[in-house]
């Protein structure tokens, strides 16, 4: 039976981030494998964190790779804004927050902006070349705001960039470890160093991207699972509920009134 209540939103899918902008369709626990930038466009919202116990009310918030949390929109338009997987996003918006509170950040300094470029987008979908040029001028800082990383790790972007390009091929830590020169425990604790998380879970991730794109195009639940690497169906929606806080079905139903744009 149709949803006739499902509002109108928008996803914008790049190489390296991914953005949602409309209704959150549950009070879900959430473990995501990239950072995140939250936002409520038409008022508060609380994060709660699992580790800490502790909600935190307003209207943006950061949220590291890995951390644990549950989100109550209060049935607002929320742009959930998926960071690149090098942590140079987090760590420059990370100076424009104000507080923080346990591993979660809130009070963006350009909060009220950023609500406002995310409604423009909503209001007036805008392709992926243009979001994206406004995004980068107004949502992320500018370099004399929040200046860049430290210079990551090669070695570590060598086997980031591999696992992206293709997130199904499961390659052992040894084969990866061997490409760069460096032994199994040392590649596990660069990797986590730089992206927040495990490769294990990063992999996972990735193959959520691919999956999220699989359903996009209308693709079932099964098919965009052994797609996009998993074994069964069922893996696929507990590791997909875990980490986008949604049941795969919520995207299914969601892409009738979703306008998706993806960069080629």
């Amino acid at each position: 039976m149709e949803d006739n209540n499902i509002d109108d939103s928008i996803l914008y899918i790049w190489k390296n981030r991914t953005l949602y902008i409309g209704k959150y369709p549950d009070i879900t626990p959430v473990t995501q494998g990239a950072s995140s930038l939250i936002v409520s466009i038409d008022g508060t919202a609380s994060v709660t964190s699992h580790k800490s116990q502790k909600t935190t009310n307003g209207r943006s918030f950061l949220i590291p790779a890995g951390e644990p949390y549950t989100i109550d929109s209060r049935n607002n338009r929320i742009a959930h804004y998926l960071l690149d997987s090098y942590n140079e996003d987090f760590f420059r918006i990370e100076q424009s927050m104000k507080n923080r509170i346990g591993n979660i950040y809130t009070e963006n300094k350009r909060e009220f902006v950023q609500a406002a470029v995310f409604e423009k987008l909503i209001t007036h979908r805008s392709n992926t070349i243009y979001s994206e040029s406004l995004l980068n001028s107004t949502v992320f800082p500018s370099i004399f705001e929040s200046p860049k990383r430290p210079s990551t790790d090669q070695r570590i972007i060598k086997i980031i960039d591999l696992i992206q390009k293709d997130p199904t091929i499961n390659y052992t830590n040894k084969h990866m470890a061997n490409l760069i020169n460096v032994s199994e425990e040392t590649l596990m604790r660069l990797f986590k160093a730089t992206t927040g998380v495990t490769i294990r879970r990063f992999r996972i991730w990735r193959r959520m991207f691919v999956s999220a794109k699989l359903l996009t195009l209308g693709k079932s639940t099964t098919e965009a699972a052994i797609g996009s690497g998993f074994f069964d169906a069922p893996h696929f929606n507990h590791a997909f509920r875990d980490m986008l806080g949604m049941n795969p079905s919520s995207i299914i139903q969601r892409t009738k009134n979703m306008e998706i744009f993806v960069h080629k």
